[in-house]
């Protein structure tokens, strides 16, 4: 039977993300206009650039090194673009493209960033290079919450990056500081569930705290969006 309940489950991801079995209004739109959306957008070109110039850099650091892969940098541009952020919070990087694919959605926005372990400072400062003035860097988690709580303006809602967690004590925080920012119609991405054990556990326990909003996810990247209006709802999805 389990070959049987694999199919219909394939069958069911594939359905729900060309938007049928859909009700709600805002899910319908996500899913299919940004999520599973196939037409091209206009700072894909430089994406693809600053993507070819990390492996590039990166080949002198690790012989197979993990850039972002294009298909997932162009998510996150997508992703961006629908909410138009002005004020991001970045926590972890290895080399750069997630950060500019993030801020290439406007030229007036600006990102905070906890780099984490995993970050290579020189490859990094070189694809973020153009956007220097625009990301504040900090030390640590508690110091880049901080910041971005501050330069959080009344009127705009939280937008949030999770590429990595690096400590239970960091995943702790994040927990507490995530779901006040979902509170205040904010919206997170998780990425690599399934290689961070920390990420599927903050990932679980945020999903398990929340009373509104919607959870968006293929399995390895997670899109919460906690718009007060929104029923709690979650859809496994192909995207």
């Amino acid at each position: 039977m389990k070959p049987l309940r694999l199919y219909m489950n394939s069958l069911s991801r594939y359905k729900r993300s060309k938007g049928f079995g859909i009700h709600s209004p805002f899910a319908y739109r996500f899913i299919t206009r940004v999520l599973h959306e196939r037409l091209p957008y206009y700072a894909y070109s430089e994406i693809m650039l600053r993507r070819h110039m990390s492996l590039n850099l990166a080949r002198n650091i690790a012989r197979h090194p993990r850039v972002i892969s294009m298909k997932n940098a162009k998510l996150l541009f997508r992703i961006a673009n629908f909410f138009n952020p002005a004020a991001i919070l970045q926590i972890g990087t290895s080399y750069g493209v997630s950060t500019t694919a993030l801020l290439d959605v406007s030229s007036g926005s600006g990102l905070v960033i906890y780099p984490g372990l995993s970050a290579h400072p020189d490859v990094y400062d070189k694809v973020t290079h153009r956007y220097g003035n625009r990301i504040t860097p900090c030390g640590s988690i508690a110091e880049a919450t901080s910041t971005y709580f501050d330069m959080l303006s009344d009127d705009k809602s939280p937008f949030i990056l999770i590429n990595s967690i690096d400590s239970e004590d960091e995943k702790d925080r994040l927990h507490s500081f995530v779901l006040d920012m979902l509170g205040r119609n904010g919206t997170v991405i998780l990425r690599n569930l399934t290689k961070s054990r920390l990420i599927a556990d903050l990932l679980s326990s945020l999903d398990g705290a929340l009373d509104h909003g919607m959870t968006f996810t293929n399995g390895n990247i997670a899109v919460i969006v906690g718009y007060s209006h929104l029923p709690r709802q979650s859809f496994l999805l192909w995207y």
